[in-house]
């Protein structure tokens, strides 16, 4: 896992407008918090947080946090939580948990398909991704950057689940229901069409014609 140094410092004051001044400046409020340790309001710099994240596959990170002027130091944290603005995606504020390298933590991992599916590339089917991060439970050094998923031999109707490659990750504790679709490939949203239309036909074609109101029954000729 490769190691990723953060510093950070203490931030005074509290409340909305505290950390709009912060907002102010560049940096970005955050809290500190874990262990059963009393939280610690800090500011971080937002250009190098964004870089972090750029670089990175998930949010929720593993960092060397540094605590200037503290006598923390540095900190082994996890990237608990981001809030962005719901407009203009800017960081808004963020949440550092404490960990340590022993004990298990729970975190979400990107999904990363792979490949070009047979269904798509030799008959035009459509590839869906399903879900895109699963939530696990493992140490920090165990914790991977992504589950790559080959879907070069996926075929029209198609799906991988969880429960599908989760033998290939005994160190990991999947908490996820096993029958997530992590992908699965459609067929062409023709093809789509042709089928719905073939199954209304059918069920017209199947149905009983009414006889018509107040229309008599021809008696049989004697």
């Amino acid at each position: 896992m490769k190691q990723i140094f953060l510093n950070s410092r203490i931030r005074e004051g509290s409340g909305k407008k505290a950390a709009h001044k912060t907002r102010e400046t560049g940096d970005i409020p955050s809290v500190l918090y874990g262990h059963k340790e009393d939280p610690i309001s800090l500011t971080i710099s937002g250009h190098d947080l964004w870089q972090i994240l750029h670089q990175a596959t998930s949010e929720h990170l593993i960092l060397h946090l540094k605590i200037e002027d503290s006598a923390e130091g540095e900190l082994l944290t996890l990237v608990r939580d981001v809030q962005h603005h719901p407009v203009s995606g800017d960081i808004l504020h963020v949440d550092f948990q404490r960990i340590s390298m022993n004990e298990k933590v729970k975190v979400g991992v990107p999904i990363e398909l792979n490949g070009i599916a047979r269904g798509v590339k030799e008959f035009g089917g459509i590839l869906d991704h399903g879900v895109r991060e699963v939530n696990i439970k493992c140490t920090p050094k165990e914790i991977p950057e992504n589950l790559p998923i080959d879907v070069s031999e996926m075929l029209i109707g198609n799906s991988i689940h969880l429960s599908d490659i989760m033998m290939h990750y005994p160190q990991l504790e999947f908490l996820d229901d096993p029958i997530v679709t992590l992908a699965h490939v459609s067929p062409p949203k023709k093809l789509e069409l042709m089928e719905e239309e073939e199954a209304a036909t059918e069920e017209v074609e199947g149905e009983e014609v009414p006889e018509e109101e107040g229309a008599e029954k021809q008696k049989p000729e004697e």
